[in-house]
């Protein structure tokens, strides 16, 4: 069977690598790559690039509407890994961070959009940090950080928020379960990573990251294998459980099983979502 996938954030990277080993799988996967600039090497004919603004609401709103638009599509992998390592402040694209609306909210309106695309089996894969977010910091009275931004607030805030969404959209799905969706929901950490990100550090920080990176960094292949082959795992182990599984997990940089993540209840699994569609559906409004 064909396997056919969106990988965001897969023009460069880890997802990119996760995008070429889907690939070369089988010649008849059919994988789009979706990035702000096509790669200069494409090398699986069976790989397609798409550009998508992975910061702009309003145009990845259009984006998964001219996807949705072709009568019968189905996708077996959504896998969103855009990112970036910046030092700036808030700097702001249709009223969100940019660093927020890269790490947190595109993903999940990626999600949001592309959900009745997915099949009753399909896989969603968040690369951001299923691992270090800290509940207890999440700032609830200011989730998109328009009172309180700071760096190391936004990365929490968008790791927390997509480990509660990952249990919300598991949550939604538990209805369905008998009638067959088994869709998993999944929050990876990558761990250290030799990627391009290492270009956004300051001037002065990069001759140390280069001389560090194969001391303390896999490569983007390597990442992608664990990280793929745990995602199988997770998935093969939530549908062979009994009485059903559960349909979220968080893993780690070897593809392992988070076991010690908090489990969130609906009503603050509600409040997140809520508040992130208030926020994205007005950002779609203003692009």
């Amino acid at each position: 069977m064909a396997t056919r996938a969106i990988v965001v954030g897969g023009t460069s990277g880890i997802g990119y690598a996760m995008a070429c080993r889907v690939a070369a799988e089988a010649g008849s996967a059919k994988v789009i790559i979706s990035g702000r600039t096509k790669p200069e090497k494409i090398p699986y004919p069976n790989m397609e690039f798409r550009p998508l603004d992975a910061t702009s609401m309003s145009q990845i709103k259009k984006y998964t509407d001219t996807f949705k638009s072709v009568p019968g599509r189905e996708l077996d992998l959504l896998i969103m890994s855009q990112g970036i390592m910046s030092m700036a402040g808030r700097t702001e694209v249709e009223g969100i961070d940019r660093k927020m609306a890269l790490h947190y909210y595109g993903k999940q309106l990626l999600i949001r959009e592309l959900l009745p695309t997915l099949k009753p089996d399909g896989k969603v894969i968040i690369v951001y940090d299923g691992k270090t977010g800290n509940p207890n910091k999440l700032l609830w009275d200011d989730l998109d950080l328009k009172r309180h931004y700071g760096l190391s607030t936004a990365a929490n805030n968008c790791m927390v928020m997509n480990d509660i969404m990952i249990q919300h959209y598991a949550s939604s799905q538990q209805q369905d379960t008998k009638e067959g969706k088994r869709r998993h929901f999944v929050h990876a950490y990558p761990g250290g990573v030799d990627t391009g990100l290492l270009r956004n550090l300051p001037w002065y920080l990069q001759a140390l990251a280069r001389t560090l990176a194969p001391l303390i960094t896999v490569t983007p292949d390597t990442c992608a294998q664990y990280l793929l082959n745990g995602v199988s795992e997770r998935a093969a182990a939530a549908a062979d459980a009994e009485g059903g599984g559960k349909y979220w997990s968080n893993i780690d940089n070897k593809g392992r099983l988070i076991k010690d993540k908090a489990v969130w209840d609906e009503e603050q699994m509600n409040a997140v979502a809520n508040n992130t569609w208030n926020l994205v559906d007005e950002a779609i409004k203003s692009g």
